[in-house]
């Protein structure tokens, strides 16, 4: 049961984060607009003459469904770091004001104020989880559409090596994302397990299906192929993964390579939800680098929740400092340890990223150091 210092903290915590978070992303906004504001010109007022009436409105109009759809990105990327200076304020603003010496004085130790400040960063946390896994892959086209554009309908290939393919390289010119397609396929064969000598399968479309009629395998149905494919060149192999049609201008490719993984969204983990995440890893034509990228964005996720609680137990010893009269001071301290702690996590993030350490390792470390770090803290706390 909350008390009612607790509910004012709760309350207080709330009202510090939602203006740091209007303040911030304001400035976002204006920075942001004031940069590109030719681009929303040119392409919100697309196919509009200079006597339209509603060229200012529809230019306005982009502009704010653009920023809406930004804020749910902003709040996923600074929403961490907004809620542990949320804590920071309020600590400091009930130390200035001196709000708790009567509880110091009535018995209650500090830590006790540890209690509301942890409820309401959890329940934030949970506010980030929903946003990442609910929120952000709905709206993973919005948030790809360029600024003044109607909707991201269009996005060059970013090729991959289907690995489960024997290396088979798949690119193409662009992909058409409400269609689901990719313009001017291209699949390059250069292994032997498929084939007696290298080519290349050009198409000028391609689209990923369920081929129920071939056991319910997964691949691309290329087609319209630009040159007609010789069954004859296939190994045994290659004959049970790639299936010509028998018009001869089509061809059937089993392959693991899904569509999200040839356009930013398979590469931008943000826009991924962890299921999602998971799947990939799972995914057999996922090579070792983009496997070990999304295992530590998978991690990533698991231990953030647990570094906003730790910095905040770390946070409230060290602004709450005892035989310390200087608030500045302390406020000082604590920004030095939990930007250090900040830094120790980017650290730890590129060195899994780059394969120095295991990804569930470079995850880890900095909540177990922060841990070790709050333990430490603990005893600074003023009585």
């Amino acid at each position: 049961m909350l008390s009612t210092f607790d509910r004012y903290l709760t309350w207080r915590l709330l009202h510090t984060f939602a203006m740091l978070f209007i303040a911030t992303y304001g400035l976002y906004v204006v920075i942001d607009l004031f940069m590109n504001i030719d681009e929303f010109q040119e392409n919100s007022l697309k196919g509009l003459t200079a006597a339209d009436a509603g060229r200012q409105l529809e230019l306005f109009r982009q502009i704010g469904i653009y920023y809406l759809y930004r804020a749910f990105d902003f709040f996923e990327l600074a929403g961490s770091i907004l809620v542990v200076i949320s804590v920071i304020a309020v600590l400091a603003l009930i130390r200035k004001s001196s709000e708790t010496f009567p509880l110091l004085a009535a018995g209650v130790p500090a830590f006790r104020l540890l209690r509301p400040l942890l409820l309401t960063t959890a329940g934030l946390n949970l506010l980030l989880a929903i946003n990442q896994e609910l929120v952000i892959p709905q709206l993973a086209v919005q948030l790809q559409t360029p600024r003044g554009s109607r909707i991201a309908s269009v996005q060059q290939v970013e090729p991959v090596y289907d690995y489960s393919n024997y290396m088979m390289h798949i690119s193409g010119d662009q992909v058409l994302l409400d269609k689901r397609l990719i313009m001017g396929a291209s699949f390059a064969v250069d292994a032997r397990e498929l084939s007696n000598r290298p080519f290349v399968m050009k198409a000028e479309r391609a689209r990923y299906i369920r081929d129920t009629a071939r056991s319910g395998r997964n691949g691309w149905l290329l087609e319209d192929l630009t040159a007609v494919l010789d069954p004859e060149i296939l190994t045994s192999v290659g004959r049970r993964r790639i299936t010509p049609s028998a018009n001869g201008r089509d061809a059937f490719v089993e392959s693991d390579v899904t569509f999200e993984q040839l356009y930013n969204r398979g590469r931008n983990m943000k826009l991924l939800s962890s299921w999602e995440l998971v799947q990939q890893i799972q995914n057999p034509s996922t090579g070792l680098n983009p496997l070990r990228a999304r295992s530590l964005a998978l991690h990533s996720r698991i231990t953030r929740p647990l570094l906003s609680l730790l910095s905040v137990s770390i946070a409230l010893p060290l602004v709450l400092r005892r035989e310390s009269s200087s608030l500045i001071a302390n406020m000082a301290v604590c920004a030095g340890v939990l930007g250090c702690s900040f830094g120790l996590t980017h650290v730890a993030m590129a060195l899994g990223g780059s394969g120095v350490i295991e990804p569930d390792l470079a995850a880890w470390l900095p909540v177990i150091v922060n841990g070790m770090a709050s333990t430490w803290t603990a005893s600074l706390v003023q009585t």
